[in-house]
């Protein structure tokens, strides 16, 4: 039955890691995350990625590739219909600095993930796109959910 509103498309939290892999056809994490980003879209769902993922992405990618590539990206990410770009705000800042000093047993969880985690719970989405545990050690639902190819390798 169409009541004629619009229904709300599922918001997804895109981290740096998932963008490196989508873009990058090197990356081991490559195929999943195209896989998982095609199958969501098709299934209505939009991207959120926060402006701090956004500059700590364009950095790596301008150091890694050049500027002009880098600007290639982010032309890309501000083209895209299904990516939305989410500034941080001053209350993002406070909740992320409580959760990085919370979590100061984690050294791996940085203070760009912790603002990632603060405009989540602003927005109210519980699930990240990522390679990244550090969202699942703060409570998100992660995906794509590893493959056993994935779970067997090991860090050097």
């Amino acid at each position: 039955m169409n009541t004629g509103r619009a229904v709300k498309p599922e918001l997804i939290y895109m981290d740096t890691g998932a963008l490196v892999a989508f873009f990058d056809k090197g990356d081991k994490n490559h195929e999943a995350a195209m896989n998982y980003f095609e199958s969501s879209v098709l299934e209505g769902a939009k991207f959120v990625v926060g402006r701090p993922v956004l500059a700590e992405f364009i950095n790596g990618a301008s150091k890694v590739n050049g500027k002009r590539v880098a600007i290639q990206l982010k032309n890309i990410l501000f083209s895209s219909n299904y990516i939305i770009i989410e500034n941080e705000t001053e209350e993002d800042w406070k909740k992320a600095w409580e959760i990085f000093e919370k979590f100061n047993d984690q050294d791996g969880m940085d203070l760009v993930d912790c603002l990632s985690f603060a405009i989540m719970e602003r927005l109210e989405i519980t699930k990240a796109f990522t390679f990244d545990s550090d969202f699942a050690t703060y409570g998100f639902a992660v995906v794509p959910k590893p493959s056993k190819q994935r779970k067997k390798q090991k860090k050097v």
